[in-house]
């Protein structure tokens, strides 16, 4: 077998030819007794910043190792043979180990526990599955593990600016803000603007992730499940709904079926379930969620040129998630509906409403009761501390009924600095 720190310098040898766009995102943060896990969808950079982070603890000497596990050497071994392998690397003392793709390896969640608590090595794991969110942890691993999700860059990450100061910059970036718009923010397809690379990540992700991690049988009706359910995204759905539109495509799949197909698609990081607003769990269970794109080039490649609104609130949703995961992971997310308003995202923590954001193409005379009127007489109902319209280009403050309502557009949203 291949030496365990001759891999580490291989793969550090790519970073060396791979353009950096800088990450306003860390690894997550523990002490050196927890299991250290980065989660997202694949080619989203967790590599990169894997890579990175190994480069910096080699040049300060420290005893490290990178170990791929798409490498079917590696996925052979055992937990004791991978930690004898890497006593014959380093003889003494404590070793950093940074395990990528994780889920790749069989029985993951015992090997790790075992590499854990011989206490011996402090872990970084990376993996491509929700499995290894904190929500969703083996019982094998809880109370010795820490997690962050990874999401593709941000427009702010893209950008590498502050807000513009003239008509220069903002045109500049209004720019770059429908190039991101199109494509997204996976990093190859960024920086290649690339169909084929879209396809390819999307192909990655049905085959790898979804078939293979759940043996689906019928891959003809999955893949009917799967186009359709990405043409929802903004959209609200229940199972019974999609069970009737489905049928109407000639998709003959009981609800159990489509709630796996769904699971699948969440627990690979390709979409996300947003839930309605109540203090009943079981209206919770019973109202329809919203459905959101982890990246919007998936949008851009299968309905090009439409629904601009919809990849709005995409974008609004992807950036809210971003505070959540990268800055407060106590917030939550849900939409609100009553019958009477609705407004498409409430931002809490615990019982305190932080913050209502609408969003809108743009405003104007026929819409301003339901997006400003609708926001204001639903932040006075559930005590918001902060109303916010999300608009393509207007920026206003309006003051009506004893509120204010921050009109801002996409652009300075995506920059008001919410990463750390």
């Amino acid at each position: 077998m291949i030496g365990l720190r001759e891999i580490t310098l291989e793969y550090l040898g790519a970073l060396e030819k791979t353009e950096e766009i800088p990450r306003e995102v860390d690894l997550p943060r523990g002490s050196n007794m927890d299991i250290k896990a980065m989660v997202g969808p694949r080619r989203v950079g967790k590599t990169f910043l894997m890579l990175r982070t190994v480069k910096d603890l080699m040049e300060k000497g420290e005893r490290v190792l990178y170990l791929p596990f798409d490498e079917p050497e590696l996925r052979k071994l055992s937990a004791r043979q991978l930690a004898e392998e890497i006593r014959r690397e380093f003889p003494e003392g404590r070793v950093t180990l940074f395990l990528d793709e994780i889920q790749e390896w069989d029985e993951w969640d015992t090997k790790l526990r075992w590499l854990h608590d011989i206490g011996d090595f402090n872990i970084y794991v990376s993996g491509s599955s929700s499995a290894l969110l904190s929500s969703e942890i083996p019982s094998k691993l809880r109370g010795r593990h820490v997690s962050k999700l990874i999401l593709p860059l941000s427009f702010r990450e893209i950008s590498g600016k502050e807000q513009p100061t003239t008509f220069r910059e903002r045109g500049k970036l209004r720019k770059l803000l429908d190039d991101y718009i199109k494509w997204g923010g996976f990093p190859e397809v960024w920086l290649t603007k690339s169909r084929e690379k879209v396809i390819s990540i999307l192909e990655t992700i049905f085959y790898r992730d979804i078939i293979e991690r759940f043996a689906f049988r019928d891959v003809k009706e999955f893949r009917e499940v799967f186009y359709y359910v990405l043409s929802l995204y903004g959209g609200y759905f229940t199972y019974r709904s999609l069970q009737r539109a489905l049928k109407g495509l000639g998709v003959e799949a009981n609800v159990k079926t489509i709630m796996n197909y769904l699971h699948a698609m969440e627990l690979s990081f390709l979409l996300f379930e947003l839930p309605i607003f109540s203090t009943s769990t079981k209206t919770i269970m019973r109202s329809p969620r919203k459905l959101y794109l982890v990246d919007m080039a998936f949008a851009s490649l299968f309905f090009r040129g439409q629904d601009t609104g919809r990849k709005i609130e995409n974008l609004v949703f992807l950036e809210l998630m971003r505070e959540k995961s990268y800055r407060n992971p106590l917030l939550e997310l849900s939409y609100y509906s009553d019958g009477k308003g609705e407004v498409d995202f409430v931002v809490r923590v615990g019982n305190i409403v932080r913050e209502l954001v609408q969003v809108t193409y743009e405003l104007n005379p026929s819409n301003y009761e339901r997006e400003v009127l609708g926001l204001i007489k639903v932040g006075k109902r559930l005590g918001a501390e902060k109303l916010t319209l999300v608009t393509m280009d207007e920026e206003k403050t309006i003051r009506e009924r004893g509120k204010t309502v921050e009109v801002v557009p996409l652009w300075k949203f995506l920059l008001r600095g919410r990463q750390s």
